[in-house]
């Protein structure tokens, strides 16, 4: 069973006003997306359930995503929870997945996705950064998850394949 760790893309500071919730992705994101989502696609163990944050900047990311795993919309599960979450949190909504399901993926924010990973893999593996993607190798059942019980197996992000 594997689970692809996504941080959102990055991200548009341009309006000073506006919620951190609403923010969309920036020149940069979008640019990255398309670049992502072509390398995920080459990808083994793609994801059959998608979770994602309902962050606009999340749900953007997680479209990419979506489309790179061939996901029907009925496999994409946005959930606010999941926005500024714990690793806790994100533990909880991972354990969730539906029992059928081997390979899901997590589209969500730091700094609970990189505690999430570090906690999942049981050492310091990574910092997650914008559109940083992780795959982790678990053996236990969805439902029984918990922290150390994976390894991580594969680290790239934007800047890793020199997308810029």
């Amino acid at each position: 069973m594997r689970i692809w760790v996504i941080r959102h893309a990055k991200s548009s500071w341009a309006d000073a006003r506006q919620k951190d919730f609403d923010r969309p992705l920036n020149k940069r994101g979008n640019a990255d997306g398309p670049k992502m989502q072509a390398w995920l696609a080459e990808q083994t163990y793609k994801a059959q359930w998608l979770w994602t944050s309902d962050a606009k900047r999340a749900l953007a990311t997680a479209a990419f995503v979506k489309d790179a795993f061939g996901l029907a919309a009925d496999h994409v599960a946005a959930a606010h929870k999941l926005y500024g979450a714990s690793a806790d949190t994100l533990l909880d909504v991972i354990r969730q997945t539906p029992v059928e399901v081997e390979n899901v993926a997590l589209v969500a924010h730091n700094p609970g996705l990189t505690t999430l990973v570090n906690g999942l893999a049981g050492h310091v593996t990574v910092n997650l950064p914008t559109f940083g993607v992780v795959r982790l190798r678990c053996d236990a059942p969805w439902q029984d998850l918990q922290f150390g019980q994976c390894e991580a197996e594969l680290f790239s992000s934007p800047k890793s394949l020199q997308l810029d």
